[in-house]
C-alpha cells in the first residue's frame, strides 16, 4: 500500500517555486533534495529536504513536460513518500553508530548505540514489522552487547 504524497500546501516551502518556469533547475532541485532527504543521518536536515522535495515535486506537475518525464518524476516522488518515514529513522540511528564506532571510550559508545537503539524503537512502533528496521535494531542489540562486555 502505497502512502499519498502530501499536498503542496503541507511543505514548508509551499509556492517558493510557483512561476518558476525553468523546468531543468526544479528537477535539480527535486533529484538533489529526493537524495539527500534519503540519505541525511540528520532527521531535521531530511525532513527540511523531503518538504523541498514535496515542493519541487508540485511545481514540476504544474509545468508542462513530455509524458515519460511526468511519470518518472511521479514514481520517484511517490517512492520518496513511501521509502522516507523509514529511511530517516534508519538513517538518524546509523549515524549515531558511526559516531559511536570513533569513540575511544565504552561507556559513551554505549550512550550513543542505546540512543540509536530508542530511535529505531520508536521508528518499529509506528512502522511495525518493518524489514529494514528489524534487522537494524538485531545488530544494534549485537553491537550493545558487545559493548556492555567491554564497559563492565
Amino acid at each position: 500500500m502505497s502512502t499519498q504524497i502530501p499536498d503542496r500546501s503541507t511543505s514548508k516551502y509551499y509556492q517558493q517555486y510557483a512561476g518558476t518556469f525553468d523546468a531543468q533547475r526544479i528537477m535539480e532541485i527535486f533529484a538533489d533534495s529526493n537524495r539527500i532527504a534519503l540519505s541525511s543521518k540528520k532527521p531535521d536536515t531530511a525532513g527540511d529536504r523531503f518538504a523541498l522535495a514535496v515542493e519541487a515535486y508540485h511545481q514540476l506537475m504544474s509545468m508542462s513536460m513530455h509524458g515519460d518525464i511526468r511519470a518518472s518524476v511521479q514514481d520517484t516522488m511517490q517512492s520518496l513518500v513511501d521509502s522516507f518515514p523509514t529511511q530517516v529513522v534508519a538513517n538518524e540511528a546509523l549515524g549515531l553508530r558511526e559516531k559511536a564506532r570513533k569513540l575511544k571510550t565504552p561507556r559513551k559508545q554505549l550512550e550513543l548505540l542505546q540512543r540509536a537503539l530508542e530511535i529505531i524503537d520508536r521508528g518499529i512502533a509506528t512502522n511495525p514489522g518493518n524489514r529494514v528496521l528489524e534487522t537494524a535494531i538485531t545488530e544494534l542489540r549485537r553491537e550493545i552487547s558487545q559493548s556492555e562486555a567491554g564497559v563492565t
